[in-house]
């Protein structure tokens, strides 16, 4: 009989994650800034993206994520944002199948803005490269669908054709 011995533990630290994925999106930040701060409206322009309210506890408002990552695959988390940035960004402290940090930034660039999106977390899953794989394709899945909302909305304000 063999015992499997964990990923990480006092013997064996665990993987840092960490990531770095952007999005160019051709409106301005404040309008972005909304959204991003929004969560619970994620699932109206994040594909594959659930939120549910937690319990706010002392540390402020949480919020139950998932992210599809696959069929029938979702990676879990407590997401409890705080760090507010006034139209430039927001932290997230994370739990659950990650644990850490995650951050999206803006930066105001001719004709829009470019969508940040930092993580420095671990995992308690196995796999933690292939878990990071699957959480930044739900990121870039999901910054392409807040694009793609927001310079319809923008197009279509200014009286542009869609």
């Amino acid at each position: 009989m063999s015992v499997r011995r964990p990923r990480h533990g006092p013997d064996r630290p665990a993987l840092a994650l960490h990531a770095d994925d952007r999005a160019f999106i051709r409106a301005p930040e404040a309008l972005i800034y909304r959204r991003l701060t929004h969560l619970a409206a994620w699932p109206s322009w994040w594909s594959g993206c659930r939120v549910e309210p937690l319990p706010a506890g002392d540390a402020g408002e949480r919020w139950a994520v998932a992210l599809r990552t696959g069929p029938a695959r979702w990676l879990r988390l407590a997401v409890r944002p705080h760090s507010w940035r006034h139209d430039l960004g927001v932290v997230l402290a994370l739990a659950g199948d990650l644990e850490g940090r995650a951050e999206f930034w803006l930066e105001p660039t001719h004709g829009g803005t470019v969508v940040h999106h930092l993580l420095v977390a671990t995992t308690p899953l196995p796999r933690p490269l292939r878990v990071l794989e699957l959480h930044r394709r739900a990121i870039r899945r999901g910054l392409w669908g807040l694009k793609d909302v927001l310079q319809l909305e923008v197009r279509s304000s200014v009286g542009l054709p869609l």
